[in-house]
């Protein structure tokens, strides 16, 4: 790896571990899981040690990566949406454009940076959970479908910064947080609604809402398919959808918005 995109990517992780969000985040996560823990183990004592309750720990630590992965959405929304706005409005773009680096490589290095730092939060989180959680149920309760389903929220959470950032190149920081949620919460509802729907009936009972829905569903990557399938692999449900379709559409939609991100990066008058 070029020296000038280890020090992009560095002072991205550096940059954001000052913010107070993050903290805040991190604190939080941490109470929330130790209390958490002290619960388990409240319940533990009270059932006498019995049996079924230390059986039911991987499902238990389960649901508690189910909530974890919503929060790190939120913590990817929030620092993809920073992380060029703040360059922008502290106009230190000019320096970091003066590396030996073209504003592609400074898009993608930035975006690199941040996954990283999104990724440790989550790692972290997963990995206290796991060692909290085998304590309490006195056994160890993690297992290879827990790890799948953090390999696949990777790439979900890759996609949501992907996503932040496109709006925050377009709008302000409070404009590009609200407009991805209302993005993602849209797409969500719109995968919910067609993916399991035979194609005959796509277009039946057509009204306004229903439309907008397809458009939604037809035009914005689905990103739900992998959080769904992430929390398919934690509970060990089938998946109950056209794999081949949905993966072919989210690397084609994604792609697109990709491009177009990198597109207004190269184009934008700073």
């Amino acid at each position: 790896m070029k020296p000038q995109y280890k020090a992009l990517i560095l002072d991205t992780i550096l940059k954001e571990l000052r913010s107070k969000t993050l903290i805040f985040i991190f604190v939080a996560t941490t109470a929330a899981l130790i209390l958490g823990h002290m619960v388990m183990n409240l319940v533990n004592t009270q059932m006498g040690g019995d049996a079924s309750f230390s059986l039911a720990g991987v499902d238990v630590l389960s649901v508690n990566f189910r909530i974890l992965n919503s929060v790190s959405f939120l913590v990817a929304a929030i620092f993809g949406v920073s992380v060029f706005r703040s360059d922008f409005q502290n106009n230190i773009i000019y320096q970091y454009l003066s590396f030996p680096i073209s504003r592609a490589e400074y898009f993608f290095v930035r975006v690199l940076g941040t996954w990283l730092l999104v990724l440790g939060y989550y790692a972290y989180s997963y990995i206290l959970s796991a060692i909290l959680f085998s304590f309490a149920f006195k056994k160890i309760v993690f297992t290879a479908g827990h790890l799948g389903g953090f390999c696949i929220l990777s790439l979900y959470l890759l996609l949501v910064i992907f996503i932040s950032i496109f709006f925050s190149l377009l709008m302000n920081k409070i404009g590009a947080l609200f407009a991805t949620f209302i993005s993602c919460i849209a797409s969500a509802v719109a995968y919910a609604t067609f993916a399991k729907l035979p194609y005959n009936e796509f277009f039946a009972n057509m009204s306004a809402f229903k439309g907008i829905g397809l458009l939604v569903y037809g035009l914005f990557p689905r990103i739900s398919f992998l959080a769904d399938t992430s929390n398919n692999i934690l509970f060990r449900e089938a998946v109950s959808v056209n794999l081949w379709e949905q993966i072919a559409h989210l690397i084609i939609i994604s792609g697109a918005y990709v491009y177009l991100a990198n597109y207004f990066v190269k184009k934008k008058d700073f």
